[in-house]
């Protein structure tokens, strides 16, 4: 399934090696070595649902011709491409940590004849101080929060660089509230998608990985509770295909 990743500082937990807990050099490992084939993987293990999802993201942002938009954990840039193609916002700074993933979202960013412009950075989700405050109208992340040790920290940072009113959109797996599809769900996590990932891309480990980190990941309610701790209003969440995924919507 798909999985962009953000920034992640170093973390002191000596529990840091738990499976599914990020650390830096885990992420940028993992997320480096499976770059050349990772929107593959992502087409088949989530039937190409991933598609709508970043276009429900979009919409959700509200942006407009004027706006200027910061894309957290671009990975391989899917996210920025919906959002020039159906936002068409003037500009999208679009960041990650892991440089393997921008340079393959370097590629679509050269093939794009749009009129938004499109600028490729490594950036630290968690340390946006290379932007100044108040200086974006949207910000928006996919699939990348769950790979922060310090979730806080980058709210605190996205809300930061937000300018009044701004909205920022966290698209993220989260846990379905049927028992029954969470039980369906959390098998497919344990078992097609180590085997398809390791087949594709030749390495189960990182999307066994994937699965552990999906799991440990907060409820829905429980990451809107931590939005709000960082200043944001009016958060709420949309639930997308019986609450696999969601759409987290907070307002600076």
């Amino acid at each position: 399934m798909p999985e962009d990743v953000a920034g992640v500082s170093v973390s002191a937990d000596p529990d840091a090696e738990e499976p599914g807990r990020p650390t830096e050099s885990k992420v940028k490992a993992i997320f480096g070595r499976i770059a050349p084939t990772y929107d593959l993987v992502n087409i088949l293990a989530s039937a190409g649902l991933d598609r709508g999802w970043r276009r429900r993201t979009v919409k959700l942002a509200r942006v407009g011709v004027d706006s200027r938009v910061l894309d957290l954990a671009a990975g391989t840039g899917d996210l920025t491409m919906a959002m020039a193609r159906q936002g068409r916002p003037a500009e999208i700074v679009s960041t990650d940590l892991v440089p393997e993933m921008l340079k393959v979202a370097g590629k679509k960013v050269a093939a794009y004849r749009g009129p938004t412009k499109i600028t490729l950075e490594v950036a630290d989700a968690q340390d946006l101080r290379q932007f100044p405050d108040s200086s974006f109208n949207a910000v928006t992340v996919g699939f990348g929060v769950r790979n922060l040790p310090d979730r806080p920290a980058n709210f605190r940072e996205a809300h930061r660089v937000l300018k009044p009113k701004g909205r920022y959109c966290v698209l993220e797996f989260t846990r379905p509230p049927a028992s029954a599809v969470r039980a369906l769900y959390h098998w497919y996590l344990s078992t097609v998608v180590p085997s398809l990932g390791g087949i594709v891309s030749g390495d189960r480990d990182a999307y066994q990985y994937l699965n552990d980190s999906i799991r440990r990941f907060p409820a829905q309610q429980q990451l809107a509770a931590e939005l709000r701790a960082a200043g944001f209003a009016n958060v709420r969440y949309h639930d997308l295909t019986l609450g696999i995924v969601a759409v987290h919507v907070a307002t600076k």
